[in-house]
């Protein structure tokens, strides 16, 4: 069985497309969304006048048989999520103003509204993805397999950390197996290729095809958006424990 993994779409409709054409000719039974759905940070991303979070909201309910929430996701509907990243949250955050909630998070956080444009989206949308859970488990060919958007303790990526050293993933690896799982699967680091986190070391690999080993270790693939990295897509093949980062080729 081979599961296409999409993340970190941020409301690239046109890279959306091409990604579910890349897996339908790939043969997967199935796509998984990472989240960040929406989401559009104008010194990050330079598609303004195709942006659709309408659609690619609209084209992932229709082809994604799982779906979990990022932290753009998060913030577009004003959810406060329960796993924060250790970072105490008043109830009332989202009522807070710009310059309150920036002298509480200390710079830990990310606040958006100083380089994110308003998802044009409609209230269905919204109530969409204030229904996203915050991870999933599914199992294949015997693996359980766990999905997030992004790392334990902040499974979303609220928060401005991005640890570099495997060391610094060890709550993660072990929040992983406290599922049931020995294999995670995450997006936002927007990192093309596909990396690979075990207890001891992490690998950056580049586009290409890798056979996983049978222990525990957290995977993070490439966004689909069009960003400062080359985009792509994951594949994982369950019965020969292989994944594969494809580049989505824009030029």
């Amino acid at each position: 069985m081979k599961i296409g993994i999409v993340s970190d779409i941020h409301e690239d409709i046109v890279a959306l497309k091409k990604a579910f054409k890349v897996l339908e000719d790939a043969g997967c039974d199935e796509v998984i969304c990472l989240g960040d759905i929406v989401g559009y940070k104008v010194n990050t991303y330079h598609y303004l006048d195709t942006r659709s979070a309408h659609e690619c909201i609209a084209m992932v309910r229709a082809n994604c048989t799982a779906v979990v929430i990022g932290n753009n996701d998060l913030y577009q509907v004003k959810k406060v999520p329960r796993y924060n990243g250790n970072i105490e949250l008043p109830d009332n955050w989202y009522e807070l103003d710009f310059f309150e909630r920036k002298k509480i998070s200390d710079n830990r956080m990310f606040l958006y509204e100083d380089v994110q444009l308003n998802a044009l989206i409609t209230a269905e949308d919204t109530a969409y993805l204030e229904s996203l859970p915050e991870l999933v488990v599914r199992e294949y060919n015997g693996h359980k397999i766990f999905f997030s958007h992004f790392a334990y303790p902040d499974l979303h990526g609220i928060t401005t950390n991005f640890p570099k050293m495997a060391g610094e993933y060890q709550e993660h690896l072990a929040f992983i197996k406290q599922q049931g799982c020995k294999t995670g699967l995450s997006g936002h680091m927007h990192f093309e290729g596909v990396s690979i986190c075990n207890e001891d070391r992490i690998e950056r690999n580049p586009f290409g095809k890798y056979k996983l080993a049978d222990e525990l270790q957290w995977l993070y693939g490439p966004c689909v958006a069009r960003c400062q990295f080359n985009n792509g897509v994951l594949i994982f093949d369950t019965e020969k424990f292989e994944i594969e980062a494809v580049p989505l080729l824009f030029i």
